[in-house]
């Protein structure tokens, strides 16, 4: 019979897996691999970052977002099907969920019936269609909480809406990449685990109020529709909602058995569905989370609450265990071990609960409030203003003054609650973030999950063994012996024990104490050693450049950013910056800007320079709208001891494009029509979309002369941030003598690629030259003939991937390079 019934379940999943294909197969039939198609289709889900690995021939990683279209037809023709897209244009960032669009998309040579997917360099044309929920009274209630928060800072205006309704769009860049490293990101995302914690929240707060076992699930179900509702029934959202609410049965019911029968059906249900599913991570993280709470959750919270209370001991428990089962799984998305993953998330536990269900509070007043005002409007007698209808629907606080100012104020108490935690959260996330080692390189492949799994289950072992000891009855009966009883101990002789055993634990807590602070000294001292003496720091940014010349005490001029926002705060911190007299990004490409995101909120900027091959300024630096301008060949700028001229490329010419495209045409692309962009403090009001490549964007660096003139002599650099060979040439017939002039220290263009070109080494015969590289990088910086060409022309040669930081200064006639 068992048999049988295996053979209906495989012949039934084949069945379900070759009708849910047949769309695709359709689509792949009539527009293949290669082909271009004009594509209508409506966006499922957020459009998500990714970042892939060059191709041999290209020299930069790509970066863009992945957006998952449902197709309602392709080149004008009807279809059906479900078609990944990996988009570069920025415009793609900014769809939503149930957004109906138009775009052009050229299909993979990858795609199968199982995986269509495809590309776009282009734009879409957008055309806003929401559900009704999502324009009524929810959306309203989500963005009063997220404007509530934004009144306690940044990090609650991110954290707190993030960590209720999964809303992180105020979610500071430098707090989400350290969430990131830490293994906390899940905390703003609507997992199983989030959606079991407030089924089980509320389920125990039923119990502690004396209601029964049944009342208790009844209650939890209700709050975990209520969340799912409020957040947004998306497709992720409800199988988060599924799996959550499993282990929180599970949790509530107290019947392990039972309740993974039912995780075994409710997957096998999904997968016969959805057979895509079966290899979507997000859905086998979902189910791992699911069957750790199911499995190991009770278990830890026994042990957990011999010595914790009862709630505490469960919010400690989902999570540690959903990370110890999801653990292998995750070393698929990421090859490097977050060693401070599984403390940062125990440290976080008890903290979640309190801005969950602070937040949820504060969700209902405001729906409260929203309620209220809407049923006013039904019963007034003027009925809604027109002039208080907006874009977005009806404005239910016009015509009420004053109705929603008192709900935003009995909201505000849940909120500050809620941020203190939230602060504590982001500090542990950035301090994790920036202990040393917090990314442990792992064995990949097949070996490297399979050792973590043999620790995954060692550690799960010993729990559950500590479970079993914990639960087993202890003996009451035993043998009678006829032999007479030990005599006691005489009571000298026990006091004279009693005395030794006291002396050796205190001489044992005295070591180990010892001990303890002998190391939490050396690492106190170690952390807080100075930093050595330099008037310039290559920082170790990883594959990228960031580059500080100091002009004061406390202040420098910053040349490029780096890949990282992390890694240039450490560098700052590291190097007592807290003032910057100008940012120079050379050019756009993320290994230069990236790590720019959220600096404004870091230091103070007084001018920023910037270079692009296209008609924009990079999105990093518009954070700075009336300080940032394009420099000309010629111009400099003197501070302090630092003086800073460049040398090329000239700006291209502003060029606008026909304002006669109608809107909501396909040749409005996102932001035309209002955008600006800075061109030497202006730019054209359209600017125009052409495809820039990545040798375009290189080529348009920077070329940068510096002089720093200290109380040791004059020391020059040369830095043309990615500048090519074929860019440098074409930049040198604008010098005087028609190359680069020859000077004291070389920033190796573009991390010593061969692309690089050795003649701006030939020109500047530099008596130091750095290379800002990323250790082991998949690119093979430096390339073999560029640290040949600086060994013939007698070059010295520091590199961050081989000692970190870079900290530069004059001694005399030399040139010395520390480390710290």
């Amino acid at each position: 019979m068992l048999t049988v019934l295996v053979l209906l379940t495989g012949a039934a999943a084949t069945v379900g897996a070759l009708a849910a294909t047949a769309p695709a197969r359709q689509f792949l039939a009539e527009h293949g691999p290669g082909s271009t198609v004009r594509v209508a289709a409506t966006v499922a889900g957020t459009p998500t970052p990714y970042t892939g690995r060059p191709g041999p021939e290209q020299q930069e990683a790509s970066h863009g977002v992945a957006a998952t279209l449902q197709v309602h037809a392709a080149d004008g023709s009807p279809a059906a099907t479900e078609l990944t897209v990996f988009a570069t244009h920025p415009g793609w960032s900014e769809l939503s969920d149930g957004e109906r669009v138009s775009a052009v998309v050229t299909v993979t040579d990858t795609a199968t019936p199982a995986r269509p997917t495809a590309r776009a360099s282009s734009p879409p044309a957008t055309e806003r269609e929401v559900e009704a929920d999502r324009d009524g009274v929810l959306t309203a209630v989500r963005a009063d909480l997220t404007r509530v928060a934004g009144g306690f800072g940044a990090v609650s205006a991110g954290l707190v809406p993030g960590m209720t309704v999964g809303d992180t769009s105020q979610l500071p860049d430098v707090l989400a990449q350290s969430m990131k490293d830490t293994g906390l990101t899940h905390l703003t995302a609507v997992s199983g685990s989030n959606c079991a914690l407030v089924m089980t929240l509320s389920g125990y707060t039923a119990l502690s109020m004396g209601a029964g076992r049944r009342t208790c699930l009844l209650t939890g179900l209700a709050a975990l529709a209520g969340f799912v509702l409020l957040v947004g029934p998306d497709p992720s959202v409800l199988r988060a909602g599924v799996m959550g609410g499993l282990g929180g049965i599970s949790m509530l019911s107290g019947r392990a058995g039972v309740s993974l029968n039912a995780l075994c059906a409710a997957v096998t249900g999904l997968v016969l569905v959805r057979p895509e599913l079966a290899t979507d991570m997000g859905f086998v993280l979902s189910v791992l989370a699911t069957a750790g709470i199911v499995v190991s959750a009770r278990p830890v919270t026994r042990l957990l609450s011999t010595r914790l209370p009862t709630v505490l001991a469960v919010c400690i428990a989902v999570p540690l265990v959903a990370q110890l089962w999801c653990g292998p799984a995750l070393l698929l998305l990421n090859p490097d071990l977050p060693l401070y993953s599984l403390p940062a998330n125990m440290a976080a536990s008890p903290l979640v609960p309190v801005v969950t269900v602070a937040g949820l509070l504060a969700v209902c007043v405001l729906l409260a409030g929203r309620t209220a005002s809407s049923a006013w409007h039904a019963i007034s007698p003027g009925g809604q203003d027109p002039a208080a209808t907006t874009a977005q629907g009806p404005d239910l606080t016009a015509g009420a003054p004053g109705a929603l100012d008192a709900w935003d104020r009995a909201a505000s108490l849940p909120v500050g609650v809620a941020s203190c935690p939230a602060r504590v959260l982001a500090w542990l996330a950035d301090t994790f973030a920036s202990f040393p080692g917090a990314h442990v390189p792992w064995p990949h492949g097949v070996p490297g999950i399979g050792l973590l799994t043999a620790l995954t289950l060692l550690a799960l072992g010993g729990l559950h063994v500590a479970d079993a000891r914990l639960r087993a009855p202890r003996p009451t009966t035993g043998p009678v012996l006829a032999a007479p009883a030990e005599p006691p101990v005489p009571d000298a002789v026990w006091r004279a024990r009693a005395h030794r055993t006291r002396s050796r634990r205190r001489l044992l807590a005295v070591t180990a104490s010892l001990a303890l602070v002998v190391l939490l000294v050396t690492a106190i001292l170690w952390w807080l050693r100075p930093a050595p003496a330099w008037e310039s720091v290559v920082c170790d940014v990883g594959q990228g450049d960031a580059v500080l010349h100091r002009t004061g005490e406390h202040s420098a001029v910053l040349v490029d950013g780096g890949p990282d926002p992390r890694a240039l705060k450490h560098c700052l911190r590291q190097a007592g910056i807290t003032h910057l007299d100008a940012v120079i990004a050379t050019h756009d490409h993320d290994d230069h800007v990236a790590g720019l995101a959220g600096l404004a909120d870091t230091v103070d900027v007084d001018r920023v320079w910037y270079s692009a091959a296209g008609d924009t300024p990079p999105d990093e630096i518009t954070q700075w709208p009336d300080v940032t301008t394009r420099p000309s060949p010629g111009e400099q700028l003197h501070v302090g001891p630092l003086t800073v001229e460049v040398l090329a490329p000239a700006p291209p010419s502003p060029v606008t494009t026909p304002t006669t495209a109608t809107a909501g045409s396909p040749a409005d692309g996102p932001g035309q029509g209002d955008s600006t962009a800075h061109h030497g403090g202006t730019a054209p009001a359209h600017p125009r979309h052409r495809k820039v490549t990545s040798e375009d964007e290189n080529n348009a660096s920077l070329l940068l002369l510096l002089t720093i003139a200290g109380a040791q002599g004059t020391t020059t650099w040369l830095t043309a941030g990615d500048l090519e060979a074929d860019g440098y040439r074409r930049d040198s017939r604008l010098l005087p003598g028609g190359h680069a002039p020859p000077t004291d220290v070389l920033k190796v263009s573009h991390h010593g690629a061969r692309n690089g070109g050795t003649d701006i080494i030939h020109d500047t015969h530099p008596a130091l030259a750095v290379i800002s590289v990323g250790e082991d990088n998949s690119y093979g910086h430096p390339h073999p003939a560029t640290v040949a060409a600086l060994q013939e022309v007698g070059a010295a040669v520091a590199r961050t991937d081989q000692t970190g930081s870079l900290w530069i200064h004059r001694d005399g006639t030399q040139v010395v390079v520390s480390r710290r």
